[in-house]
């Protein structure tokens, strides 16, 4: 592969960082740095039934809300956010993939990234916590549906879906502490990843 080459792959590797660096400047990447999301839960209109031997039934409406709930800042981050995640984009993290299978490339370099990735892969393919009766689906899914069909408005089935999930007052705080959890781990992996492209730019290639 000629120097040029090279160049290119590393310029690509250089904006890449850039962009995650701008995530880790925005506020939401500030607040949960340390910090994990949470969902605050609660129960309106509670009447309690004793059924005897110790066993209780309780009947009310359940709330569920994310504490100091910012959209803006979920919508700051996302922007770049999906940059780095859509396959179509020039630094996706499937188009940065296939610098690492480079000849040039060295080879732990590229089996730290193959691991990084697998392991965001592996989380964003499990299942979310959320469950509507036997259905269940992955994190993946939630995280389309809240940037496709509510952030982004970009896609008519999964906006129907988000719409339904914002109404309901007893799942829509776990809708978002999910959304929110997803969000801290792929930054996780992309300052983990910026910090590989790092070494790797500045190693005598």
């Amino acid at each position: 592969m000629s120097r040029g080459a090279v160049r290119a792959d590393l310029a690509i590797l250089i904006d890449f960082n850039e962009k995650v660096a701008r995530l880790e400047r925005t506020r939401f990447a500030k607040r949960y740095k340390t910090d994990l999301p949470e969902v605050l839960m609660t129960f309106e209109d509670l009447k309690i039934t004793h059924l005897g031997n110790g066993k209780l039934n309780f009947f009310g409406k359940l709330k569920s809300r994310v504490p100091e709930f910012d959209e803006d800042e979920i919508d700051a981050f996302v922007l770049t956010y999906r940059m780095l995640s859509q396959n179509n984009d020039r630094l996706s993290l499937a188009n940065v993939s296939d610098l690492y299978c480079r000849d040039w490339m060295p080879e732990e370099a590229s089996a730290r990234f193959r691991e990084a990735r697998e392991h965001l892969n592996e989380y964003l393919d499990s299942a979310a916590t959320m469950e509507f009766g036997p259905n269940k689906f992955a994190i993946r899914e939630l995280v389309d549906i809240v940037i496709y069909g509510g952030l982004a408005h970009s896609n008519a089935q999964k906006s129907e879906i988000f719409k339904a999930w914002s109404a309901n007052e007893a799942i829509v705080g776990l809708m978002w502490v999910e959304f929110q959890a997803a969000m801290r781990k792929a930054l996780y992996v992309f300052s983990f990843l910026r910090q590989l492209n790092e070494a790797v730019i500045s190693a005598d290639i």
